[in-house]
């Protein structure tokens, strides 16, 4: 099968992209079925010599990381079922007939990047495993099958025996519960409808929500005492938990404080030139702005080029859950920026854009989470260009109007083959796909190792690229 980029993000993918993109995607499936059979129901986090050989949730069952393992089992079982259905879609009208071919693709891959997938609507006639979940018994995993149901069973296991149970544990809960309860819960919920996971999910938002300061108006990172009055650039990547909260339960509280957590961090985490902080202080009780303390990269004042790539993703994602083009513009800009800098080492991000230059330390999770987030932008900015008010949507996004779709599909495959080309291991008898990624600057013995989270974002935005990747951040 081919994917047709003009009709998501208003561009065609070069010559030679969509062999590319094939190829790439039965290399996935082998590779995460081959760890599937051997984690299984344990949360990996990072591989050492081929193995994950620590389970996180025994380890730290509440670790910001423990979402990406469901969310790359959920994200499989969505391909694995639409690639089940084309398989038989293929069959029934001759495997091999190239016409037959193209309106099998045509009528099960309509014109979208990702998978509609609408728990919470069972009839939506735009969501195409409606047919693979059972009426009878909501969220049942019966009807899914045997290659879907594979990923999907400890998917679920992972979310009720250690995830759920985290949420009593109050000092074990923080910021991050968008990155653990997107990719687990509510993508339970919206693949099989699940009530349960629903719950949970909710459950989850109404926590993060609790994290709110009204004096500064940001949502509070970490728990240790001192930490009261900080924020970071990854809550951008969790407040689509909250717009989904507000929308399930019909109550604007939770959109309200992510709108004005985000307005917070546009105004004090990204910088005139693009690029951005990783840590903002407050004073918790006035709200007034302290400064910027250093985080995981080289310095204070440097660029942390995983925080940049957070706020490329999270803001483009506060657009379209918004439509505020403040925040289409900042992710322009920071995008743009981004792009300037991976072009200077070929497409492979350094840990920090102003690092020293020696010794020269990469993180692929930061390329990797960039090109996803481009695939978002470039949504965002066929949708603006497409919009009853154009001409209003480019000038007031301002720089917004000097990026394309093209420009940003274009750059997400640089970035994605460099990725593939200089940081892969796609031996499916080894755990980790993604090498070459970086916890923090000055912490040398987790420099260039692969880490689960770069898998996710390499995972999601090859299906995306695919028309596979289920629509996890709405």
């Amino acid at each position: 099968m081919t994917f047709d980029a003009r009709g998501v993000f208003g561009t065609q993918l070069p010559d030679g992209e969509s062999a590319w993109i094939n190829k790439t995607t039965d290399r996935l499936v082998e590779k995460f079925a081959a760890e599937r059979e051997r984690v299984g129901a344990q949360i990996p986090y990072i591989a050492h010599d081929g193995r994950y050989d620590e389970n996180m949730a025994e380890v730290f069952p509440g670790w910001w990381v423990n979402g990406f393992w469901p969310g790359i089992l959920w994200q499989m079982t969505v391909a694995t079922a639409c690639l089940d259905k084309k398989a038989a879609a293929d069959a029934a009208n001759g495997t091999g007939n190239p016409t037959a071919d193209r309106a099998a693709n045509a009528v099960l891959f309509g014109r979208s990047e990702r998978v509609r997938v609408s728990g919470d609507d069972p009839a939506d006639p735009k969501d195409r495993l409606a047919d693979l979940r059972d009426p009878h018994e909501p969220g049942s995993l019966s009807r899914l099958p045997s290659c879907a149901f594979a990923f999907a069973a400890p998917a679920r296991e992972i979310e009720e025996t250690v995830l759920y149970p985290v949420l009593a544990d109050y000092e074990r809960v923080d910021h991050d519960l968008g990155f653990i309860w997107l990719l687990s819960g509510v993508a339970d919920w919206r693949v099989t409808g699940n009530p349960t996971a629903r719950i949970h999910a909710l459950h989850a938002a109404t926590m993060l929500a609790g994290r709110f300061n009204p004096m500064g108006r940001f949502i509070r990172a970490w728990n240790e005492p001192g930490r009261e009055g900080w924020a970071i650039v990854d809550s951008m990547m969790n407040l689509p938990l909250l717009f989904w909260a507000s929308r399930e339960t019909n109550d604007p509280r939770f959109a309200a404080i992510a709108r004005m957590h985000a307005d917070t961090m546009l105004r004090t985490i990204v910088r005139d030139d693009g690029s951005c902080n990783h840590i903002v202080q407050f004073d918790p009780e006035t709200g007034e702005f302290v400064g910027a303390p250093a985080g995981q990269g080289y310095a204070a004042g440097s660029s942390w080029s995983r925080g940049q790539s957070w706020a490329i993703y999270g803001f483009a994602l506060a657009y379209r859950h918004t439509g505020d083009r403040r925040y289409l513009d900042a992710a322009c800009r920071v995008a743009r920026y981004f792009v300037e800098q991976v072009k200077v080492t070929d497409g492979l991000a350094r840990l920090d854009f102003r690092q020293p230059d020696e010794p020269l330390d990469y993180d692929a999770i930061a390329s990797c989470v960039a090109a996803d987030g481009l695939l978002e932008l470039a949504r965002a900015l066929k949708e603006a260009g497409e919009s009853e008010n154009c001409a209003d949507v480019v000038d007031a996004a301002g720089d917004a109007d000097s990026l394309t779709p093209d420009w940003c599909v274009s750059n997400a495959l640089f970035m994605l083959h460099a990725v593939d080309d200089r940081a892969c291991d796609w031996d499916p008898d080894r755990d980790g796909l993604v090498q070459l990624c970086s916890v923090e600057y000055h912490d040398p013995e987790r420099i260039h190792i692969p880490i689960v989270y770069a898998d996710y974002f390499f995972l999601e935005t090859v299906l995306r690229l695919k028309g596979l990747a289920a629509d996890l951040w709405w």
